[in-house]
């Protein structure tokens, strides 16, 4: 017969008393490399340690770290002494730190200095062998998590900046097993199958060191610099660096800067061109009043001229007078013929570009439209996710048993995998 059923509350309340029970627990000492600290505004610490495989919340009091004469930072190797607490509200526990002592700068750390110094001795951040981005890209790739903030984040950047460019989106792991190798793989992908391409940006939103490592590996290093596509980087935040950071063509402190950097404003570009055109009618009309001026100066030499010669001969100075401003009559007009012909060809010219305009736009609407995820869902596709919500691209990464979504044009449904056939699948 089944335990009458407890509130969650009840749980967690529950576990916090064995835990707070136990001898070891409440006494432990634990080595690891730090990660992700930070520091709160009421001077408490909190950061991760972590190993090869696993990690631990800890949280270190403002009293405690004030006294401490070691700096704590990502990195660094530590021993943390102190005893398990169980956060009731949000069901999870972390290691609340007594005391703290340096052991050492963390393997991560290690083995990031390490791969740094062998890519910078191959030349891989060399400046002089980086690529000049594009100007006026036409097609930007991307290749990052197909379902994160950052790919959300770009899009939206690119497509308010950018009335021409195509997007094209290359998902991809960014953490955990396999992520290098994926990254790595998306870029030479687009590099063999989009060679059209201008320009690829790769990277993810922030995190700890371990959920950047993905970005530290010598895989993602070498594609980068194997890439004939200029690439950008854009991993984490603003203080976060990494591996590829420094391979990459160009580095962008957030995805969101990656998304400004790669193309320009297409709003400004119109608003250059409007005043570009306005100086150059105002240049013309400043030539033609000069023009006229000079003109009216010669006349007024010549009547002078006329004047001074006297009586004699005055009836042939008129006569050459009156010649002189028909002559002058029809030089005035043939430049304003000419004044007219020349601000109806600029007319003209402004429309056709306004015309070549509209016509691309409407062209990158319908290509933007048959790109459209939905249109594929329409066709009888699905989107299959594992439990966490990642979209899963091969049957590799699901087992029997494992609880999936499947995602149509119309809904969601939830699913199980049965027997599971490898084969017959083509592989990217």
């Amino acid at each position: 017969m089944a335990r009458k059923p407890i509130r969650v509350s009840q749980l967690n309340s529950y576990l916090a008393k064995v835990i707070a029970a136990d001898s070891v627990l409440s006494d432990v000492s634990v080595i690891g490399e730090i990660s992700n600290f930070k520091t709160h505004g009421s001077g408490h610490v909190y950061f991760s340690l972590i190993d090869e495989s696993s990690r631990v919340d800890c949280f270190l009091g403002s009293g405690l770290y004030r006294g401490l004469g070691i700096g704590l930072r990502d990195g660094i190797e530590v021993v943390a002494e102190g005893y398990v607490n169980v956060y009731e509200k949000g069901g999870r526990y972390s290691l609340t730190i007594r005391r703290i002592t340096e052991s050492g700068q963390g393997d991560l750390s290690l083995d990031f200095e390490k791969l740094k110094k062998k890519l910078s001795e191959k030349g891989y951040f060399d400046e002089g062998r980086k690529k000049a981005l594009p100007s006026f890209p036409r097609v930007i790739a991307v290749v990052t998590s197909g379902t994160g903030a950052a790919v959300s984040d770009m899009k939206k950047i690119i497509t308010s900046r950018n009335s021409v460019a195509d997007i094209l989106i290359f998902p991809t792991l960014v953490q955990g097993d396999g992520a290098a190798e994926m990254i790595a793989a998306r870029i030479r992908q687009v590099n063999a199958s989009y060679p059209e391409a201008d320009v690829i940006i790769t990277g993810r939103g922030g995190g700890s060191s371990e959920d950047l490592s993905a970005f530290n590996h010598e895989a993602v290093a070498d594609a980068i610099f194997e890439s004939v596509i200029p690439v950008i980087s854009a991993v984490g935040h603003e203080t976060d660096f990494t591996i590829a950071d420094f391979v990459a063509d160009r580095r962008a402190e957030t995805p969101t800067a990656a998304a400004v950097l790669a193309c320009p404003d297409t709003g400004e570009l119109a608003e250059d061109v409007d005043s570009l055109f306005s100086r150059m009618k105002g240049g013309v009309r400043r030539l033609t009043a000069g023009f006229e001026l000079r003109v009216r100066a010669n006349n007024m030499e010549a009547l002078v001229g006329s004047l001074k010669s006297g009586t004699a001969g005055r009836g042939i100075h008129l006569k050459a007078l009156r010649s002189q401003m028909r002559s002058s009559a029809r030089v005035k007009t043939d430049k304003g013929v000419r004044l007219k012909a020349l601000r109806s060809q600029m007319q003209s010219s402004a429309r056709r570009k306004l015309e070549k305009a509209d016509y691309n736009i409407t062209g990158q609407s319908e290509k933007l439209e048959a790109l459209n995820p939905l249109n594929v869902l329409l066709r009888g596709y699905a989107i299959v996710e594992d439990k966490d919500g990642r979209a899963v691209s091969s049957v590799k990464a699901l087992k029997q048993g494992d609880e999936a979504k499947l995602k149509f044009s119309d809904g969601c449904a939830d699913a199980a995998i049965g027997d599971i056939v490898l084969g017959g699948i083509l592989d990217e």
